[in-house]
């Protein structure tokens, strides 16, 4: 299926135990990252902070990206590197389908950033 969006950037997945410089679990993923602060701390105001989120990914239907909450917490969710392992580092929140049956079938992937060493222009 396909993005309602033109991807503009890419990401590399890292399950939870790998990291950079290590190669990542899923390499060069074609999405489309947008910002989303207000909405992110709105939706998660009254839950943990580890329920927040700051940026929303979109990615193909076929990526294998996790959220972690087959157990019920985002302790053993993905992370994510825009725009590859040298990149800024996201912590995946929730990954949800959206688009179900429709030609823009794919995975809405809900973002908090991690620590950015500063000056950057990849956030």
């Amino acid at each position: 299926m396909a993005l309602p969006v033109t991807a503009e950037t890419t990401c590399d997945i890292y399950r939870q135990g790998n990291a950079p410089p290590a190669a990542p679990d899923v390499a060069a993923v074609p999405c489309h990252l947008q910002g989303d602060y207000g909405r992110g701390l709105e939706a998660g105001k009254t839950m943990s902070s580890s329920y927040r989120f700051h940026y929303i990914l979109l990615v193909d239907l076929q990526t294998d990206i996790r959220d972690g909450y087959s157990n019920g917490s985002t302790n053993d969710a993905d992370n994510v590197y825009v725009p590859d392992k040298n990149g800024v580092m996201y912590r995946v929140r929730f990954v949800e389908r959206v688009g179900w049956g429709t030609a823009f079938d794919h995975k809405r992937v809900y973002l908090a950033r991690d620590a950015t060493p500063w000056p950057t222009n990849s956030v």
